[in-house]
């Protein structure tokens, strides 16, 4: 199957992320989002989306671990309708992420450079910060399809993670850095590549420099079928496979995540 075949080269180019902590706001959205009296009914034009890329290799690696966490999708995906209720319950969740999980790095917690998976009472990284929202947002009766895990760049050059969420009035960012939920446009980062809104475990550009000149129609796997890497990766150990290497090659152990035990308010 050539999804399968395909595997060798997403694991080959994945990319990894770092440099996940100091919160800082950088914007906000006034009362005139809901306010169709006065014709505002986009915030922002929606992210052009490009080819369909690689996926992290940390992302691949939380799939093969977490099989159901990267299943299902759409053909047919619709942004959620905001309302001022949805809004309030993405800040409660977006806010109550940033407030309860410690920022720990991935070399601090299992020493490796890349481990994505929902935080436990110890905290995780941009990337795990992201997962535990989209998670939270799902259980609150959020459409998964509409929470995409998105790999940026900052001005620095440093990877980073978030979490975009597609929506009737634009796409908005929920970061651990920048703590007041805003337009995508308005986060000062590169957007690199994010989920696709209709296959999670699938990937898509959104770096217009790395656009092919000439890219193939790109056809989606049917649905129910699992990931390319899944069945690539057919019964071996989560545990061993598809992790990166960066130390003597002893495993690093890791509790169970434990869901926050205190309520959104």
């Amino acid at each position: 199957m050539m999804w399968v075949k395909r595997i060798g080269v997403l694991v080959g180019m994945a990319a990894g992320l770092a440099a996940c902590q100091s919160p800082d706001h950088v914007g906000s959205i006034d009362s005139s989002l809901f306010d169709d009296k006065a014709g505002v009914h986009l915030v922002a034009a929606n992210m052009p989306v490009y080819q369909q890329v690689s996926p992290p290799f940390g992302y691949i690696g939380f799939c093969v671990r977490n099989p159901d966490e990267c299943s299902g999708g759409t053909d047919t995906p619709q942004p959620i309708a905001m309302t001022p209720e949805k809004w309030t319950e993405l800040n409660r969740v977006n806010d109550y992420v940033n407030r309860t999980v410690p920022q720990v790095s991935d070399m601090a917690l299992y020493e490796r450079a890349e481990w994505w998976a929902y935080p436990d009472a110890r905290g995780g990284d941009c990337e795990d910060f992201a997962l535990e929202k989209r998670k939270l947002l799902i259980e609150r009766g959020w459409t998964a399809e509409n929470l995409l895990v998105s790999v940026v760049r900052e001005w620095n050059g440093d990877g980073h993670a978030v979490l975009l969420v597609r929506t009737d009035r634009g796409e908005f960012v929920l970061d651990n850095k920048n703590w007041e939920v805003v337009v995508w446009s308005d986060a000062p980062y590169q957007w690199i590549k994010r989920q696709s809104e209709k296959r999670p475990y699938i990937w898509v550009n959104l770096d217009q420099k790395a656009v092919r000149t000439a890219v193939k129609t790109q056809e989606l796997p049917p649905l129910g079928e699992p990931a390319p890497f899944l069945a690539a990766a057919g019964k071996k150990s989560p545990a061993t496979d598809l992790r990166p290497r960066i130390d003597d090659g002893q495993t690093a152990s890791r509790k169970p995540a434990e869901k926050p035990t205190a309520a959104i308010n």
